[in-house]
């Protein structure tokens, strides 16, 4: 049972998405849910575009930059320092839900600090925790992979930490395809040049590892569901991307789920 901290509201977790709000004279205009997130990078765009471009039903994305700046284990405990602060924030707009987004800093802290800062956001806010690499554990798990490929723009250290957390669902890595770049470097590449990244990064992927049964392409900072709707037809075998996973994992724990046909195996499943 997830404690909650004396003087906050407690999160209505068990309603459904088509809750009613009250009987304000705009209540249909209001969001019905709003979903608290720490996003690693200082600038949002990609991965909001890509939220809202997918789901319609009302939910509002609530986001705190942390601004991390290097892919280094310095890095991860500078932005994450005061954490507090950013939840009591979150918890001011009232969200249903916090999670913590972006793979490097499970990637760089590991399996065990993730799952205590995990904990430490569900104690501390009294509501539902989650993380961009538990959706996409939990995604792969869904879809039925049992070996995997990464597509993405991190180190081989910080692949095999990520493999950790795959490994705990008895998922296997069956190889990488990666061009290793820092925040600073893809951050300044256009929108053109970063989703044609993430398309050559995926089908080199696909093509090397003939034995893997899904993909992932790693990061929300690029467009990346377009990529894995298109490798999907391209290749026949399941496509995961941080987008696609959080929506799947936040909207199944608050309970208001509902395929989105059109966008790949894991939205459009039931």
């Amino acid at each position: 049972m997830v404690e909650t901290v004396p003087g906050r509201v407690p999160a209505q977790v068990t309603a459904p998405c088509s809750r009613s709000i009250g009987g304000q004279m705009f209540e249909g205009d209001l969001p019905k849910r709003k979903i608290g997130v720490l996003t690693p990078l200082p600038v949002i765009d990609n991965g909001a575009y890509e939220f809202y471009r997918l789901v319609k039903d009302r939910v509002m994305l609530v986001m705190i930059p942390v601004g991390l700046a290097e892919f280094t284990d310095k890095d991860v405990e500078r932005v994450f320092k005061p954490i507090d602060r950013y939840l009591d924030k979150l918890m001011e707009r009232r969200v249903d839900i916090v999670v913590q987004s972006g793979v490097p800093l499970p990637a760089l802290i590991g399996v065990a600090a993730h799952d205590r800062l995990i904990a430490h956001m569900a104690n501390y806010t009294g509501r539902p925790a989650s993380s961009s690499i538990l959706g996409v554990v939990e995604a792969a798990k869904h879809l039925g992979i049992s070996r995997i490929a990464f597509a993405n723009k991190w180190t081989d250290a910080m692949n095999a930490t990520l493999g950790e957390f795959f490994a705990r669902m008895n998922i296997a890595i069956e190889g990488v395809a990666s061009k290793v770049l820092a925040p600073s470097q893809f951050q300044g590449m256009s929108g053109a040049d970063n989703i044609d990244l993430a398309y050559a990064l995926g089908r080199q992927a696909l093509r090397d590892f003939p034995g893997a049964d899904g993909l992932y392409i790693g990061g929300g900072a690029w467009l990346s569901q377009p990529v894995a709707e298109a490798l999907e037809a391209e290749f026949g075998r399941p496509v995961i991307t941080n987008v696609s996973a959080m929506i799947r994992n936040v909207l199944t724990r608050l309970n208001c789920w509902a395929p989105i046909p059109g966008h790949g195996r894991l939205l459009g499943s039931a």
